[in-house]
């Protein structure tokens, strides 16, 4: 197999489970895998969605979440975004030369960049390439994002979270000023850099700059199942305790809960509605649902018009 890997999908479940694919196959040179999502919101391994994201919006503009494997900050990917990911043995691991390959691919393209303390690419002191890595039974790899042109009002508002308090024991992103490329230098294409970081791995690497495609037809990496489930992408959410409010057909709820490994162990709920209503089945319904605002929230609601239809019309007579 070529040393060079692209991506031809945008899928991002194929992608991630391609990426977990080459990982476990140990060579002994260093790979490159290059790729691009459709919208998406990547998390680090030890990251909770309902402290990083606005899971209304991402479910509006239909904005895939996604767990990784390495630990690292939320991240937005879209088109105008483009994803490396260097492979070695971990005895080989060498991130400072993959930073350097990074750095001189866009010198290539014209654009001087510096390194930030948590290995970041900064130009004028803006990030626009976020990095992590991953190490297991002698495996490694080092991946990140450079951002050539993303939709910043999107990523803006789906890297927000939209519960009014949340305590999580999760690690939380450190957000940072942030650039597109294309701000820089405004003819710059997610293609050029991908040439450029082509051309460069190869150089330095004293092999052909030549490709090789992955593609869903050909290619289905076993654990892309398990990386799609819910239980994947909710259920590794560390341990955190939140109140949120929801506006329902029959006026406003607060709902606080506790959650350990996804789950809700614990809820409680408050209404504004003028019925006053015993919530305490729908409280133990919850305990054991994954934690999903919209699912939570259709739950009280179906919860609801089953306890209304149970009652006389005369309970929910205006004044009664």
């Amino acid at each position: 197999m070529s040393r060079i890997i692209l991506s031809a999908e945008t899928n991002p479940y194929f992608n991630v489970a391609a990426e977990y694919m080459l990982f476990l196959e140990q060579k002994p040179q260093t790979r490159l895998f290059l790729w691009q999502n459709s919208p998406t919101v990547v998390l680090g391994r030890n990251q909770s969605f309902s402290a990083e994201c606005d899971m209304d919006f991402m479910n509006a503009e239909g904005i895939f979440p996604v767990r990784r494997f390495s630990g690292g900050g939320a991240v937005f990917h879209d088109l105008g975004n483009l994803n490396f990911t260097f492979f070695d043995r971990e005895e080989n691991a060498a991130p400072n030369r993959y930073l350097e390959i990074l750095r001189n691919a866009l010198r290539r393209v014209g654009i001087p960049c510096e390194f930030s303390n948590r290995n970041d690419l900064l130009y004028m002191g803006k990030k626009f390439s976020g990095h992590a890595y991953y190490a297991d039974q002698g495996s490694y790899f080092y991946h990140g994002t450079i951002m050539v042109d993303v939709n910043l009002s999107m990523l803006s508002c789906a890297l927000r979270p939209s519960f009014l308090k949340l305590q999580s024991k999760g690690i939380k992103s450190v957000r940072s000023r942030v650039v597109n490329l294309r701000e820089i230098t405004p003819s710059i294409t997610v293609e050029q850099i991908r040439e450029a970081l082509i051309a460069t791995f190869a150089q330095e690497e004293g092999i052909s700059p030549v490709a090789i495609t992955l593609e869903q037809k050909a290619t289905t990496p076993t654990i892309q199942d398990m990386i799609s489930s819910k239980e994947w992408i909710f259920g590794e959410t560390p341990n955190f305790a939140v109140t949120f409010s929801r506006q329902l057909c029959f006026g406003i709820v607060t709902i606080s809960a506790n959650i350990a490994d996804g789950r809700i162990t614990y809820a409680k709920i408050h209404s504004d509605g003028l019925v006053p209503l015993d919530w305490s089945a729908c409280e133990n319904k919850l305990i054991g649902m994954l934690f999903q605002e919209s699912m939570i929230a259709r739950q009280v609601e179906l919860c609801y018009n089953q306890y209304k239809h149970s009652l006389t019309d005369a309970h929910f007579m205006p004044g009664v």
